[in-house]
């Protein structure tokens, strides 16, 4: 899978993000990737977001990653297997 073409073909009209933006948001969302598949150890915004904790995620993002919440949340749900929250609540 090519996360950058994912984030490219599912930013919403509304979230307004540069090619630099995209490219933050892409590393993040591949650190989820690897996290999951790989064990690859997440910061605290990326943790919040895999448990599902938006309250957290929230007051953790930095102003790019707050516009791109949604962005995540699909994410997790369409490229991740359903077991991604048994296995983020081990974290």
């Amino acid at each position: 899978m090519d996360i950058r073409e994912w984030v490219e073909e599912n930013k919403n009209s509304g979230i307004n993000l540069s090619n630099e933006d995209i490219d933050h948001v892409t590393m993040c969302l591949e650190h989820i990737h690897r996290w999951y598949y790989e064990d690859y150890p997440l910061g605290g915004f990326l943790t919040s977001v895999v448990r599902n904790d938006l309250v957290e995620a929230a007051c953790r993002a930095d102003d790019v990653n707050r516009r791109a919440l949604k962005l995540y949340a699909l994410f997790l749900i369409w490229n991740l297997p359903g077991d991604w929250r048994k296995k983020a609540s081990s974290i």
